[in-house]
């Protein structure tokens, strides 16, 4: 039991204290679940864009299914201010519980996005692999 809990303290060390606009912020690791999240919110923002815009239902519903069935540049979505403003919101939020989206979109302006971007492209987990009693399939 030892052994595990060890485990999961190495990969809780990953955290980053980060000031922003004053204030500390303690960001947590970014997880495969959360970079599958952004992605669904991408597609989000892109289908309310359509809905908005396009009048032909037609038009619409082919739009909506293209971008549905469609891969998303994460890196590229990364650097614009909704994904670093999403990204943001998902690490703040595992320790604040509650947050909003639109609470975390004033936090970021153009004097800070670029510091809050570079900050969170450090968040993808830094566990030390291989994991202790692991064999690697290559051996």
């Amino acid at each position: 039991m030892t052994e595990e809990k060890d485990k999961l303290e190495d990969m809780s060390k990953s955290e980053i204290l980060f000031t922003i606009k004053g204030e500390e912020y303690t960001l947590s690791v970014l997880t495969i679940r959360d970079l599958a999240d952004f992605r669904q919110h991408i597609k989000g923002e892109k289908i309310k864009l359509v809905q908005g815009i396009v009048k032909n239902s037609v038009e619409r519903v082919q739009l909506i299914e293209r971008i549905v069935n469609s891969s998303i540049n994460e890196t590229m979505e990364m650097t614009t201010m909704d994904g670093v403003c999403f990204l943001l919101w998902k690490s703040l939020s595992k320790k604040r519980k509650g947050l909003l989206l639109e609470q975390v979109d004033e936090m970021i302006d153009l004097d800070n996005i670029a510091e809050v971007s570079a900050v969170l492209s450090q968040l993808g987990g830094r566990v030390k692999p291989p994991f202790p009693g692991k064999k690697s399939k290559n051996k």
